[in-house]
């Protein structure tokens, strides 16, 4: 039996508002539980280095390499 898990956006949207700032986050991945069917799974965000036109460098919290997550405004990013 795999234990691959893919949460869905909505997944995601939930996990995402548990983020932390992650220019203050002294580590560069943060877990976040979440409940699934029939059991938890963990949802991990990596912090990268972001270039921002208007902040220059900034860090953010990427989802897989492929969601991009802004916490400023986190619950309007996945719409």
């Amino acid at each position: 039996m795999s234990d691959r898990f893919l949460p869905s956006l909505g997944q995601l949207r939930t996990a995402s508002e548990e983020l932390p700032d992650p220019e203050i986050w002294p580590e560069e991945e943060y877990i976040v539980p979440i409940e699934g069917s029939k059991k938890v799974h963990q949802v991990v965000f990596s912090r990268i280095k972001f270039s921002s036109r208007s902040n220059g460098r900034t860090y953010r919290w990427v989802y897989n390499g492929k969601v991009l997550i802004r916490t400023r405004n986190s619950s309007q990013d996945l719409d």
